[in-house]
């Protein structure tokens, strides 16, 4: 059991995110609920770690300020998140124990707009379109993370996360930047119109501190992770995206092989986007500040020494963004201890 409960031990403030949210910045920067199941607080023992996330969103859909669905936008989407994280066992840093990580996701998105005969779209073009698109989203990098272990069975994590200005997208479909034409009505061309894209990533950089809590007593895992993130402005089309903060929420119990448990997740834009003058009817439909709550089982089996962790969430509330019901696999293989390899 100790040796499953470790290995899920992994402190991560580097997953994305895959949400085309229109009252911000076309991806949110933390994949909603990543990390529950996580002990956000500790870090697993040395030793280098291969984690795959595999994350998948339903037909999600577009709500405006009120928290009412918009009839005529659905987005589905896959991200795929191939992580390396390493614990080098060194002399403890200010008494933490330190690991770093980087991420590279990739993303596939399938987007569409319908248009009613005599009215506007969601996104006030009027006429229809959708598109399928695939991409590397931004590389995330994390160069330190540090764990306390302090009394009471509990542990504290601090990280810091750069993401880095370096999405791409499928070949061919670069007129179609919805970053900028979700914006802005009157750039968008009859082509575009019926062929339109969610970009693979942002043009921006992003840097998000983190700190991780977890209660980790006789299998139990009561852990809480905040996440808040700083946007730099999207030159491309002027326009600065407001902080945002994310919260994921973690219980579970591990007995044996298996781990069960619930997780939740919260996300909140904390100030108003500026910029972009052809911004003003989108942020009037849909406003500026997103909202995000959802919540579900988590199960888990140890196969020794991989492991498998499922999460998946209910929507329960989402207001200025898209959202829906989205699920979760997280595969952890131990690579074992680099500085082992040469002895």
């Amino acid at each position: 059991m100790k040796k499953f409960f470790m290995a899920l031990c992994v402190c991560l403030a580097v997953l994305t995110m895959v949400s085309t949210a229109f009252s911000e910045e076309l991806w949110d920067w933390h994949l909603r609920g990543a990390d529950e199941g996580l002990a956000a607080g500790a870090l697993p023992p040395p030793g280098l770690y291969f984690i795959n996330d595999f994350y998948w969103t339903g037909n999600w859909n577009l709500y405006n300020a009120s928290g009412n669905a918009t009839a005529g936008a659905k987005l589905m989407g896959f991200v795929d998140v191939p992580i390396l994280l390493w614990n080098p066992g060194l002399c403890p840093i200010l008494g933490a124990t330190y690991s770093a990580a980087i991420a590279q996701p990739f993303d596939s998105t399938a987007f569409k707009v319908n248009a009613l005969a005599g009215s506007t779209s969601a996104l006030g073009t009027t006429q229809s379109g959708n598109g399928n698109q695939w991409g590397a989203y931004n590389t995330v990098l994390v160069p330190f993370i540090l764990s306390w272990e302090i009394p009471c069975d509990l542990h504290v994590s601090a990280s810091l996360a750069v993401g880095l200005n370096d999405g791409t997208t499928s070949t061919g479909n670069s007129y179609a930047d919805l970053e900028a034409t979700h914006f802005a009505a009157d750039k968008l061309t009859s082509k575009d119109q019926t062929n339109i894209y969610a970009w693979s990533s942002n043009n921006n950089y992003t840097f998000t501190p983190t700190i991780g809590i977890s209660w980790l007593y006789g299998g139990w895992n009561a852990s809480v992770e905040l996440m808040y993130t700083f946007w730099t402005k999207d030159t491309d089309i002027d326009y600065q995206n407001g902080d945002q903060l994310a919260i994921d929420y973690t219980l579970t119990y591990t007995c044996g092989k298996w781990t069960f448990g619930l997780g939740a997740e919260t996300e909140n834009q904390i100030y108003n986007d500026k910029g972009v003058s052809g911004a003003g009817i989108y942020q009037t439909l849909y406003g500026t500040e997103n909202r995000n709550v959802t919540a579900g089982p988590i199960i888990g089996y140890n196969f020794g020494p991989c492991s498998l962790l499922f999460t998946y969430n209910f929507a329960i509330s989402t207001t200025s963004d898209v959202g829906g019901d989205w699920a979760m696999m997280r595969l952890v293989v131990p690579l074992g201890n680099p500085y082992d390899w040469y002895k």
